[in-house]
């Protein structure tokens, strides 16, 4: 086995690890409260795998969540090949390796199209509705971070990190939330310590906002202070009292529906994005898209019905499925200039608006 570089790890996990003789061992990385992840590859079956832990109540497969999850072979959940207890309180779970990454990634390194945040929905939601309808099971961690990209299958996404996956036995029943990532916890979780099923749809309802480029600023939180709280948390200089008062202004924060805005969301996209966000994250689980499967509908809807968006260094890009193409920027007088695609592919300028943002738009999205 190669040097792995898991001092840090727990003994318990290290020796399960290296006893394990079916697997051949490459890689480690520690994901702290989210777990600990070894990489290697099956020596009989030569499939690359994800050997991952995390913190459990005893005798984790003995329990019902375990044998569905074993069971679920859905193109948008991420296999579970294997989970079993791991003494004395850890899950282990075997999967596939996934080739593309995460989609936090995606989120950290471009803006989406339009187009493309629609397709990554459908397939989130499509394994949602697996977990929900057919099984009814929560996520309870939902988050850019835990869908995979598959780029060999065409950049589909994956559920991924099932480990504080829940059964509800009635639909209109709850459980109590997990320890997922604060920011993600919907106000219910927070005010109550309950989760819903439509405590998954809030966080894809997030995950939606954060694809289409509205505020989220996952990897510098402090944007989301305002002065006066900056300041506040400046002068407390034990970090675990500022990190508890910190945690304690975003509670705040997400139980009054502030933590996301979707008038952040970019200005050219149609209302009904923004539609979609406040439904999916509204205060009130209730108020929300009752099931994925209503959500998935107006997904597709604005995949029949919206063009596709694309804004890159500066220059907005509108395509209509009829073949239609507008591009968009502003001119060095600020005002905004659109072009159409004639049926040479060449671009000429459209005259008929008045400069505004508005006015172009409302040429565009002509079908």
């Amino acid at each position: 086995m190669v040097q792995l570089n898991d001092d840090d790890c727990v003994d318990t996990i290290r020796d399960y690890v290296r006893s394990n003789k079916d697997i051949e061992v490459f890689d480690y990385i520690r994901r702290g409260c989210n777990g600990e992840v070894y990489f290697g590859k099956r020596k009989k079956m030569g499939d690359d795998v994800v050997m991952k832990f995390y913190w459990s109540h005893p005798d984790y497969d003995a329990t019902e969540e375990c044998a569905i999850l074993q069971k679920i072979k859905h193109a948008n959940i991420l296999e579970v090949k294997e989970c079993r207890f791991v003494p004395p309180n850890y899950a282990f779970f075997l999967t596939p390796k996934i080739s593309g990454g995460d989609l936090q990634g995606i989120i950290d390194s471009r803006l989406l199209s339009s187009r493309e945040v629609l397709e990554i929905m459908s397939g989130i939601l499509l394994g949602l509705t697996e977990l929900h309808s057919k099984h009814k099971l929560v996520h309870r961690d939902l988050k850019p971070g835990n869908i995979l990209i598959d780029s060999d299958a065409g950049n589909t996404p994956i559920i991924a990190d099932l480990g504080a996956v829940k059964k509800i036995d009635v639909a209109t029943g709850f459980i109590t939330a997990s320890k997922s990532t604060y920011l993600y916890l919907p106000p219910e979780s927070i005010a109550k310590d309950e989760y819903y099923f439509q405590s998954d749809i809030y966080q894809v309802g997030i995950i939606f906002h954060q694809l289409l480029g509205g505020f989220f600023p996952i990897n510098d939180p402090m944007k989301w202070m305002t002065k006066r709280e900056e300041n506040e948390l400046k002068l407390i200089k034990n970090s675990v009292q500022r990190g508890i008062r910190f945690d304690d202004l975003i509670s705040k924060k997400i139980t009054k529906g502030t933590l996301i805005d979707s008038l952040t969301i970019p200005n050219y996209l149609d209302s009904s994005f923004k539609r979609m966000v406040n439904i999916a994250t509204n205060l009130k689980h209730q108020s929300r898209y009752k099931n994925p499967s209503f959500f998935l509908t107006d997904i597709h809807k604005l995949i029949r019905e919206t063009p596709d968006y694309r804004f890159e260094n500066g220059l907005l890009t509108i395509n209509h499925d009829s073949g239609k193409k507008y591009k968009i920027y502003q001119n060095g007088k600020e005002e905004y200039v659109i072009e159409k695609s004639g049926s040479n592919n060449n671009w000429t300028k459209q005259h008929s608006h008045n400069g505004t943002m508005k006015s172009v738009l409302s040429l565009a999205r002509k079908a």
